[in-house]
């Protein structure tokens, strides 16, 4: 009896300096960076469902970004052709937002004659 003490208070402290992990998703960031300019056009069809902003990215296949930061106002105009960098994101999708990979677009500057 009297070993039952010293006992549960050795397991107690060796119990509670264990840590355990989580399962589930991690937020990493930057997973894919996409080199070089690329064209696309500035596009609100999904605002009705609460996505401010995407950019349709035509190339070999269409690719749907949704700038994170947003845009400047003066190229958050639909239709408007523009030209950046961009590196998608490991992050959940904004609310709203149901298509498209998250990214963070640099070096961003409007097509002229557009």
């Amino acid at each position: 009896m009297k070993w039952l003490i010293p006992l549960i208070i050795l397991s107690l402290f060796a119990f509670s300096s264990c840590k355990c992990c989580k399962s589930g998703k991690h937020n990493e960031t930057n997973v894919v960076a996409a080199t070089g300019t690329h064209t696309g056009t500035v596009s609100h069809e999904y605002r009705a469902t609460g996505c401010k902003t995407v950019v349709i990215v035509n190339g070999d296949e269409r690719v749907t970004l949704i700038p994170v930061e947003g845009l400047p106002d003066s190229l958050d105009v639909d239709g408007k052709l523009i030209m950046f960098d961009y590196t998608t994101l490991r992050m959940p999708q904004p609310e709203g937002c149901n298509t498209g990979l998250p990214a963070s677009l640099t070096n961003v500057t409007e097509v002229m004659g557009n």
